[in-house]
Order: C-alpha cells, then sequence, then structure tokens
C-alpha cells in the first residue's frame, strides 16, 4: 500500500513538471473532522483546518466549516456549508472570508471499487460581510471525479481531479484552477480514520500562474 501511494504522487509530481508555472513553497495541513450521524439519512459535521506554508514554516490559512448533509438516495447525497477562513495576505495581516456552498454527490460502489461525481456551487465573500472593506461575493463552480478501492476493513486509496469554474468574474479564464490528488485512509475502528493526502493545485491561464504542493493529515471521528 505504502508503495502504491508513492507511486500515485510520483506520477502527480511527473505530470506537474511539464506546466509552465511559478512553484509556490511546500504547504503543509492538518484538519479534524468531527460528524454526528443524526439519522440514516441526516448527520452534520465540523471540521478545523490549519495550513502552513513557506515550506510548512509560517502559518497561513485557518479554516472553520459548519455543515448539514442529507443523503437522498442511496447512491445520491448532498450538503450546505458555512465556512469561516482566516487567511493570510502578502502584508503578513490576516483577512477574514466567508464562504456558502452547496454540493451535490453521486457515488456508484462494485466490489469495493467507487466511483464518485461531486458538484460544488460556492460564494465568497473576502473581508468580512459587514465590512467597509468587503469584497464579493465571488461564485465558482467546481467538478470533481474520483475513484478509489477499499483494500479491507482498514485501508481504501483514491484519486480525484477537480476543475475550477468562475462564474462571475469575466476577466477570468472558463476553467482556471485544477486539482489533483490522491489519498490513503487507514480506519481503526468504526468511529475513526486517518487521511493521508497529497494534492497538487495548479492554476491555469493567469499572467503569473502558481502551483501548490500541499501533503495533508487529517483525523475524522463519526458517531
Amino acid at each position: 500500500m505504502i508503495r502504491t501511494f508513492a507511486l500515485i504522487s510520483l506520477f502527480l509530481f511527473q505530470l506537474n513538471g511539464s506546466l509552465f508555472s511559478q512553484q509556490k513553497d511546500f504547504v503543509s495541513w492538518n484538519y479534524l473532522n468531527l460528524t454526528y450521524k443524526i439519522n440514516e439519512k441526516w448527520s452534520a459535521s465540523l471540521t478545523e483546518h490549519m495550513m502552513r506554508n513557506e515550506n510548512a514554516s509560517e502559518w497561513w490559512l485557518f479554516l472553520h466549516d459548519l455543515s448539514v448533509n442529507h443523503r437522498i438516495t442511496r447512491h445520491l447525497s448532498h450538503e450546505l456549508h458555512l465556512r469561516l477562513i482566516n487567511q493570510k495576505k502578502l502584508n503578513d495581516q490576516f483577512e477574514d472570508r466567508e464562504m456558502l456552498f452547496y454540493a451535490l454527490n453521486a457515488r456508484y460502489t462494485w466490489r469495493g471499487w467507487s466511483v464518485s461525481a461531486r458538484s460544488r456551487w460556492q460564494g465568497l465573500i473576502y473581508g468580512g460581510r459587514i465590512r467597509d472593506a468587503a469584497k464579493g461575493p465571488y461564485y465558482y463552480h467546481r467538478f470533481r471525479m474520483g475513484i478509489s478501492k477499499s483494500v479491507n476493513y482498514h485501508w481504501r486509496t483514491g484519486m480525484n481531479a477537480e476543475l475550477f469554474q468562475p462564474l462571475n468574474r469575466p476577466q477570468r479564464a472558463p476553467v482556471d484552477q485544477f486539482r489533483l490528488s490522491s489519498s490513503i485512509t487507514y480506519r481503526l475502528n468504526r468511529y475513526l480514520s486517518i487521511d493521508n493526502v497529497f494534492q497538487i493545485q495548479q492554476q491555469l491561464n493567469r499572467s503569473n500562474p502558481y502551483t501548490y504542493y500541499v501533503w495533508g493529515i487529517g483525523c475524522n471521528y463519526t458517531w
């Protein structure tokens, strides 16, 4: 399993090597996700994210996410998220941002394999909604396709690709970012699991596009 994850990560690095962009420093990402199952169809989640950039030496972003999730059918579900974000700007000051997004998910499973698709619609406000310096909302649609394999009760590995589409920013290209991810998840028991994630996020069609390399470790607790 470790060898498989290493090969996936190497493939992503080689793919990105052919892209022309300015490379940002390596980013570390940690998160804690708490989910409460209200009943068979409804659940609520609280997630705390922390990210460090400049080769993981400086705090970059804090994210607080509250969501409500609903399973529509065996294969379809949807969710509504409210996110409060504190992100460091170039002047070393942290800026408040607010995001509201809705996502529709489809998932089909066969013999341990799972294929998924996600359509996410979001609005982002910079500077806080009630402040004079507020900007936005800026709307995006994000579409993600993924495939994963359950190896046994404890281990699952997967990959996904995601496109970012700005909706009310005509100066941007129709697709201005994409993201590739690989992951390994280890489930300790019915309540607790650990994620190990590697991501490459590439900006497109900009005068000075960036490439973000992100390695994350996350903990999920469900009850």
